[in-house]
C-alpha cells in the first residue's frame, strides 16, 4: 500500500514593475528593503532554497534545498524578477527542480501558473488562452521541460479553463476541498454530493471537460493546509510532519496522497522561520519507513484517477463567496481592518472592464492588418518579454509574424499593440482587488497598468480612454481620509508613474551625474545611450551635460536629445533636456552651466526642466544611497579639525559637549570599521579601542560595524573554499567573529555558513591526511573547527 505526502507551495508575487520604466521602484512599505520582491527573497526564497536543520545543541546540521522536496508552483512575474535580480536563488529553484527529478522518477517538482495572476472566470475567453499559453511557454523556457501541471491563480476555476490548460498539455491541477461539487467512480453513473468541503482529498480525480478532454483534479487538505498558513503548525518541524502522516485512513487497503496546499510565502515571510520547520518535517518523513514523499506528477503516474469530479465553477480558494473578492464588496478581506468597506472593489473592476472591452476588438482590427495571424502573433509575443525585447528577438518575431514589406511605422505599430495587450493583462492581476483599500499597492499597480494601456491606446490607436476610466473610479469610495475617491488615488498615485522618452532622457543625465545607470536602462526595456561631453565635479557641485540617444525596445520609438543635470544638494536639484542644437549650441550653453547661475541657465535654454519636487522616489533614494557615505566623510573632516580641542577638553577634565561627543563617537566607528574592513589583523587593539568607548558612553553604529563584519566574514570564506588547504582565511573568520562579539554585533552568516557546509568533505579529508602525520592538514582542520563553532556550524 503507497502511502504519500505531498507539500504544495505557491510561489508567487504580482508585477511590480513600473509599467512604463519597466523594473521595480523603490517602495517605502517594504522598508529597511528596498521593494517587497526584496524583501519577500530575503525572508522566504533564499532561505527555502538552502534551509537550515538543527542539531540539539543549536549548531547547523544540514541545509535543505526545500524547492527539491515540495510542489511548488513557477509563477512567471515572481521568476522573471529573481532571474534579474536574485540569480542565485533563481538558479537554486531552477536546480531544485532538476533534482527533484532525480528523487521522484523523472517528474519534477515546479507546476506553471496562468501568465499573471488574474482571475480566470473574469477573464475573456482570448484572455485566458494567452494566460495558458504564455504560463506553458515561460515555464518551458525555464526548466528545459512541459509542465505536467498548472496552478490557477488564487484556485479560481471554471470548465473552460481548464479545457484550455488540458489542450495546452497540462495534466493536473490543485484545488480547494470545497471547490469539489460531486463525485462518482469511473464508469459509474450515480454521483455523491461533497460540497461543502466533504471530498476525500487522499486521492486525484477525473473532470471530464466539455471538448471531450479531462484534466486531474487534486483537492489539497483544507484543515492542515488552514493550521500551516494561519495556526501555529509551523512552530515545530516535528508535529508538523506527526500531523501530514497522522491523516492518513486507518486500515484502508488503496494508496492515499496526504497533500496541502499553502502560499509558500508562508515558510519564512509569513511565519518566521518557517522554512526550517518545513526542512526539519521534510526530513522527518523522508526517514519514516510507512511514508514517503512525492509530488504531483509523480503520483499521478503511479495512481491514474479512479473516480471523477464535477467542479464547482467560479469558486476560489480565498473567497467564501466564489470570485466575489475580485468583483466587489463581498465580506471577504484581509481581516487587518474589520471595519473597512471594500465598496470600492466594484468601480475598479468596472473601471478595468471598460478599458479590456473596448480596446480588444479594436486592437485585434488594428493587428489583423500588421501581422499574417494574429492569434498566433499573440501567443507568441511572450517570446519578446522572455528575450527583454532584444533587437535579435524581435527581429526573429518579426520574421515569423509580419510581412516582409511591413514599413518601419507598421512595425513600430505592432509593437505597441502587443505591447498594449499585455498591460491590459497586468491590469487585471488578482491582487489588485484582494486587499482592504484602492489605496494599497496591489491596487495602485493595477491601475498604473491600466494608465499604461490607455497611454498606448493613445498612440496606437488614437482613443483617450482615460476620461472615461477616471469618471468610474470617482465612484470608489477609500478608507483613506487623504483620498475622496479612487479617482484622487489614481492621480496622485498612478499617473506620476507615466514617463516619456523625454523624461527618460533628462533622467539619464541625472543618473550618470552619479554614475549610475538608469532603471530605464537596467530593465532591457529601454537603449540608453549617452554621449556626456561636459562634466564638473568640483566641490559640492556637479554638472554633466551632453547627448542622448533613447530608444523604447518595447514600441521602437526613440529620440535624441541635449541633457543637462545639476546637483549641489538633495534639494537643489535641476536636469532637463531638449531638441539636440548642435556642438555649439552645447558648448554656449556649458559655458552658462558653469556661470553664476546655472540653475537659471538651464531654466531658460532647456523645454523640458525637472527640479527636486519633479524627483520619483527611486530617484531620491539612488541619489541618496550614493551621496550618503559623505555625510560621513563630512563629519570626518570636522573631526579632525576639531580633535585638538576635543583632546585639551578630555586632558582639562571639561566635559565635552553634547556635538563633540558624536564627533568622538563616529571616528571610533570609523576606525572599527577599518580593522572589520582588513580582518581584524589585532583583535586586542579593536577590543580596547571598544573598551574605551564604553567608558566613555561613546555610541558606535552597531548597525554599520555588523555590516562591516558580515562582509568581511563572507570574503573570508569565499577565500577558504577557493584555497584548499590554507588556514589563514579560516583564521580570519575566527578573529572577526571575535571582534563581533565584543559588542556584540548584528551579523548575516548566511552565505558564510553555507561555504562552511560546502567544505565538510574537505575537512573529511585533512582529517583522513593529519591522521597520517600531515601536519600542514591537521594546521587547517583544525582551524576549519574553530571556524565553524563561530558559524554556528556542526563539524561532521
Amino acid at each position: 500500500m503507497d502511502r504519500a505526502v505531498c507539500i504544495h507551495g505557491h510561489f508567487y508575487q504580482p508585477s511590480r514593475e513600473n509599467p512604463w520604466l519597466g523594473d521595480v521602484e523603490v517602495q517605502r512599505s517594504a522598508a529597511p528593503y528596498h521593494d517587497w520582491n526584496e524583501r519577500v527573497a530575503a525572508e522566504c526564497y533564499r532561505p527555502n532554497t538552502a534551509a537550515r536543520i538543527l542539531d540539539a545543541d543549536g549548531m547547523i546540521d544540514q541545509i535543505v534545498n526545500t524547492c527539491s522536496r515540495i510542489s511548488f508552483t513557477a509563477a512567471p512575474t515572481l521568476l522573471a524578477w529573481l532571474e534579474r535580480h536574485r540569480p542565485a536563488i533563481y538558479g537554486a529553484i531552477v536546480e531544485a527542480d532538476r533534482e527533484s527529478r532525480e528523487r521522484y522518477a523523472g517528474h519534477g517538482s515546479a507546476i506553471a501558473c496562468c501568465y499573471n495572476h488574474l482571475i480566470m472566470p473574469l477573464a475573456t475567453g482570448e484572455d485566458r488562452r494567452i494566460q495558458v499559453a504564455w504560463g506553458v511557454r515561460d515555464f518551458a523556457s525555464r526548466f528545459g521541460r512541459t509542465p505536467e501541471g498548472m496552478w490557477l491563480p488564487e484556485t479560481a476555476v471554471d470548465l473552460e479553463s481548464l479545457d484550455l490548460m488540458a489542450g495546452a498539455g497540462v495534466r493536473f491541477t490543485v484545488l480547494a476541498p470545497h471547490q469539489a461539487g460531486r463525485v462518482r467512480p469511473v464508469g459509474a453513473e450515480a454521483w455523491t454530493d461533497v460540497s461543502g468541503g466533504r471530498v476525500d482529498t487522499t486521492m486525484p480525480y477525473l473532470c471530464r471537460l466539455p471538448s471531450g478532454r479531462s484534466i486531474a483534479v487534486f483537492f489539497y487538505n483544507g484543515g492542515i493546509a488552514r493550521d500551516v498558513a494561519f495556526g501555529d503548525l509551523l512552530a515545530d518541524g516535528r508535529r508538523f510532519a506527526e500531523r501530514l502522516l497522522g491523516a492518513f485512513s486507518r486500515g484502508r487497503e488503496r494508496p492515499e496522497l496526504v497533500h496541502i496546499a499553502t502560499d509558500a510565502e508562508t515558510y519564512g515571510h509569513h511565519r518566521d522561520f518557517g522554512e526550517m520547520a518545513l526542512a526539519y518535517c521534510l526530513r522527518t518523513i523522508e526517514a519514516r519507513h510507512d511514508a514517503r514523499l512525492t509530488v504531483y506528477a509523480e503520483y499521478l503516474a503511479a495512481h491514474p484517477p479512479t473516480h471523477e469530479v464535477a467542479v464547482c465553477e467560479r469558486t476560489s480558494w480565498s473567497c467564501t463567496h466564489g470570485v466575489g473578492r475580485w468583483q466587489g464588496e463581498c465580506g471577504c478581506h484581509s481581516g487587518t481592518h474589520p471595519g473597512w468597506s471594500q465598496t470600492w472593489r466594484g468601480p475598479l473592476r468596472e473601471a478595468v472592464v471598460m478599458v479590456r472591452d473596448v480596446l480588444a476588438p479594436r486592437s485585434a482590427e488594428a493587428l489583423e492588418r500588421l501581422v499574417r495571424d494574429p492569434a498566433e502573433a499573440r501567443a507568441d509575443a511572450v517570446g519578446l518579454v522572455l528575450g527583454r525585447w532584444s533587437d535579435e528577438t524581435t527581429a526573429a518575431n518579426f520574421s515569423r509574424h509580419a510581412p516582409c514589406d511591413l514599413s518601419p511605422e507598421g512595425r513600430r505599430r505592432v509593437l505597441a499593440l502587443l505591447e498594449l495587450e499585455r498591460q491590459a493583462m497586468l491590469m487585471q492581476t488578482s491582487c489588485g482587488w484582494f486587499f482592504d483599500d484602492i489605496t494599497e499597492p496591489g491596487s495602485v499597480q493595477v491601475m498604473r497598468h491600466a494608465g499604461r494601456v490607455m497611454d498606448l491606446a493613445r498612440q496606437a490607436l488614437g482613443l483617450d480612454l482615460e476620461p472615461g476610466f477616471i469618471d468610474i473610479l470617482r465612484r470608489a469610495p477609500t478608507n483613506d481620509p487623504r483620498y475622496a475617491t479612487g479617482a484622487a488615488v489614481y492621480e496622485a498615485l498612478a499617473r506620476p508613474a507615466a514617463v516619456d522618452l523625454a523624461r527618460i532622457g533628462a533622467g539619464a543625465a541625472l543618473y550618470a551625474l552619479f554614475g549610475l545607470e538608469s532603471l530605464a536602462a537596467a530593465s532591457g526595456m529601454y537603449a540608453v545611450h549617452g554621449d556626456w561631453r561636459y562634466r564638473s565635479d568640483a566641490g559640492s557641485r556637479r554638472r554633466i551635460l551632453g547627448i542622448v540617444r533613447v530608444r523604447s525596445r518595447v514600441t521602437g520609438d526613440e529620440a535624441l536629445l541635449d541633457a543637462v543635470a545639476l546637483f549641489t544638494g538633495m534639494d537643489r536639484v535641476v536636469f532637463g533636456v531638449r531638441e539636440p542644437g548642435g556642438d555649439e549650441a552645447l558648448q554656449a550653453a556649458w559655458e552658462e552651466v558653469m556661470g553664476l547661475d546655472p540653475a537659471g541657465a538651464v531654466s531658460g535654454a532647456f523645454s523640458r526642466v525637472y527640479t527636486a519636487p519633479d524627483l520619483s522616489d527611486e530617484e531620491r533614494w539612488a541619489i541618496a544611497r550614493r551621496t550618503a557615505p559623505e555625510i560621513g566623510q563630512a563629519v570626518c573632516a570636522v573631526y579632525r579639525d576639531a580633535a585638538p580641542l576635543i583632546d585639551a577638553l578630555d586632558d582639562l577634565g571639561i566635559p565635552a559637549p553634547g556635538a563633540a561627543v558624536h564627533l568622538q563617537a563616529h571616528a571610533c566607528t570609523e576606525r572599527l570599521l577599518a580593522m572589520l574592513d582588513r580582518g581584524c589583523p589585532d583583535p586586542d587593539r579593536f577590543t580596547a579601542l571598544a573598551e574605551m568607548m564604553r567608558t566613555r558612553n561613546l555610541e558606535p553604529d552597531l548597525l554599520a560595524l555588523g555590516a562591516a563584519a558580515s562582509r568581511r566574514i563572507t570574503l573570508s570564506a569565499r577565500t577558504a573554499a577557493a584555497r584548499p588547504g590554507d588556514p589563514a582565511p579560516l583564521e580570519e573568520i575566527v578573529r572577526t567573529v571575535r571582534c563581533a562579539k565584543v559588542f556584540p554585533l548584528p551579523l548575516t552568516l548566511w552565505e558564510s555558513q553555507n561555504l562552511c557546509i560546502g567544505m565538510r568533505g574537505r575537512y573529511a579529508e585533512m582529517q583522513e591526511r593529519a591522521g597520517r602525520g600531515d601536519g600542514d592538514a591537521e594546521q587547517w582542520a583544525k582551524a576549519f573547527r574553530r571556524a565553524a563553532a563561530c558559524l554556528g556550524v556542526k563539524v561532521t
